[in-house]
């Protein structure tokens, strides 16, 4: 997690701002628009923690972690625009189905009944027991499969420098896939939940997404 409050403001603040520079960039190309909502919901993730550890309400915690659950799913279409893969409309729904029923019992049901405590280096999120495992099985799950998807559409093109544009949204997906991995399955007795990793790697993110539009823009590449 951040280490401070105003931290996780300052992150917020950065990440809206690179969000309204993506999109703005070129609103119509569907890659601007993706990374500008990824940037945008991990920023919004950054403010409901900063709102967890000033008011303490429980809602925060809600929604920070519904802020999550959108993002695998994202990681999908990511990879999808920059393969440039068209689904039909069913695919989507599919994709997007655990995205919704992770929203309804973070929202409705008892889970997370009580709100995330912050301490000096951490938040901690009240445990949410079998639908945690779950939880965290489908982040891997989806997160994997972007990056299959983005090795062998990459390993398929023949360009040089879409084949360097699909590497670069590989590695960036690689980063957040490993820092998962690891926070999930090595540091269990710090009790990190999953959404705790994204502070530390929601910067690095953001600044391989903007590695990854000037690219695109240097080679006049659309999508």
């Amino acid at each position: 997690m951040c280490f401070a409050p105003y931290v996780s403001l300052s992150t917020f603040v950065i990440e809206f701002l690179l969000a309204l520079f993506f999109l703005f960039q070129n609103p119509k190309d569907k890659l601007n628009r993706i990374l500008a909502l990824i940037s945008f919901l991990l920023g919004l993730y950054q403010l409901n923690e900063f709102l967890i550890c000033t008011t303490g309400l429980n809602i925060f915690t809600k929604f920070a972690m519904i802020v999550t659950a959108v993002l695998p799913a994202l990681a999908i279409s990511y990879a999808l625009i920059m393969s440039r893969k068209k689904l039909r409309f069913y695919w989507h729904i599919l994709i997007y189905s655990p995205v919704l029923f992770f929203t309804l019992m973070f929202a409705m049901s008892s889970y997370l009944s009580k709100s995330a405590v912050c301490s000096l280096v951490f938040i901690q999120y009240p445990p949410v027991g079998l639908l945690g495992r779950f939880f965290g099985l489908y982040y891997l799950i989806y997160l994997s499969i972007a990056l299959v998807i983005f090795y062998f559409v990459a390993s398929k093109k023949r360009g040089k420098h879409e084949r360097r544009l699909l590497h670069l949204g590989m590695l960036g997906v690689f980063t957040f896939t490993l820092s998962t991995f690891i926070f999930l399955l090595f540091l269990p007795s710090l009790q990190i939940q999953f959404s705790s990793v994204l502070c530390e790697f929601a910067l690095l993110l953001a600044i391989e997404f903007v590695v990854v539009l000037w690219y695109k823009n240097k080679y006049k590449l659309k999508y």
